[in-house]
């Protein structure tokens, strides 16, 4: 999957401008121009345009794309608040794909000489209260939204008794095919003791524009990687943690994609791009329980010592008692006996077994 790389509406070039109801043609997306009361044509200062809605009453244009988009951009001058003088003011509201969107941000200030509009509580946009009656004027510029939109409905409301002003925007949409890849990972399965750190090749074939950041995640489905991510670092080794990490069980390693925010891949963003997974498993280090049927024994008997280990035979022990010195065995099953004799001039004390050193298939434990 592959992702935008043009973020704003100074680099996107996809600026939409038919204005009365129809289409508009761009490469990777056909555009479909509606629109609901006074909606006419009109430029701003630093063109800003062609849309000019809202001028006598509530007012919409509403894009749909025939092929989803990953991000969209709005320049919107004119948003008049006359609240100092009693008469309300106007808002703008969005609706992507259908329902109620908030604004995240009122973007960059405009080029125009009216304040920065600001964000209302209800997450339209609006001018900020002012001292220059009747009205205050604001823009904005740079409004960026990324999501996998299908539709924007772009609509001026009236908030008081006043003729409305209206509002001059426009609109840019950066596509969803584009230019940053997370590429491939070229390594095998990893299969590794808990202390071992799991480490693969960096991705090749990557494509990674300026504003994008490639990482490496740790994740648990395959079928859902960016709701399964277990750690996110920018290198590609990851060490076993008990905490959040269950031994025997298979983990996943990708390079992904995507906008970066603060230093790290943005995965909140509609578009991200995962290379191909690398499966990795944490063996369980091997574990062995002795057990005596009948502790009571008397000088000159033998007794069974009981083993039950876990982890995948064969299994190397080396153990010590209280009458031997160290031995090392081999048991190929996940049980076995040890015979311990007590010496019949033994001085009196309790008998005890202890291992020293474990090792099964895979893993080795001291």
């Amino acid at each position: 999957m592959l992702l935008i790389t043009n973020l704003a509406h100074g680099q996107c070039p996809n600026r939409v401008t038919f204005i009365h109801p129809g289409t508009q043609n761009f490469d990777c997306t056909d555009v479909t121009i509606t629109t609901d009361g006074n909606v006419l044509f009109g430029y701003g200062c630093n063109n800003f345009g062609p849309y000019f809605i809202g001028n006598t009453t509530e007012s919409s244009v509403t894009f749909s794309f025939s092929k989803a988009v990953s991000a969209i951009a709005l320049d919107i001058e004119g948003f008049d608040n006359r609240e100092l003088i009693g008469e309300g003011h106007e808002e703008v509201t969005i609706e992507i794909n259908g329902a109620p969107y908030p604004f995240p941000n009122a973007g960059s200030p405009g080029f125009c000489p009216p304040p920065h509009a600001i964000v209302t509580p209800g997450g339209n946009l609006m001018a900020p209260g002012c001292n220059l009656p009747p009205s205050c004027r604001a823009s904005c510029r740079d409004v960026t939204i990324y999501e996998n939109i299908k539709t924007i409905t772009v609509k001026d409301i009236l908030i008081g008794p006043y003729m409305q002003a209206g509002v001059i925007f426009s609109l840019y949409f950066c596509c969803s095919t584009c230019l940053v890849d997370a590429g491939e990972i070229n390594a095998a399965p990893i299969f590794l003791c808990p202390e071992g750190v799991a480490t693969v090749s960096p991705a090749i074939e990557t494509c990674v524009p300026q504003g994008y950041l490639l990482q490496y995640a740790l994740y648990s489905d395959p079928s859902d990687p960016l709701g399964s991510i277990i750690l996110i670092r920018d290198t590609a080794s990851f060490s076993f943690d008990p905490l959040t990490m269950q031994p025997n069980t298979t983990y996943y390693i990708a390079a992904v994609a995507g906008f970066e925010l603060n230093g790290n891949v943005d995965l909140n963003i509609a578009c991200l791009d995962f290379s191909n997974a690398i499966e990795v498993v944490w063996w369980p280090l091997p574990a062995v329980v002795f057990s005596i049927d009948n502790p009571d024994v008397c000088k000159g008997d033998c007794v069974d010592v009981h083993v039950e280990f876990s982890g995948e035979p064969p299994f190397t022990l080396a153990y010590t008692s209280t009458y031997t010195g160290q031995i090392l065995r081999t048991f190929y099953d996940l049980t076995g006996i040890i015979q311990l004799c007590i010496p019949s001039n033994a001085p009196p004390g309790s008998l005890n077994i202890q291992a020293i050193k474990l090792a099964d298939k895979h893993c080795v434990c001291e």
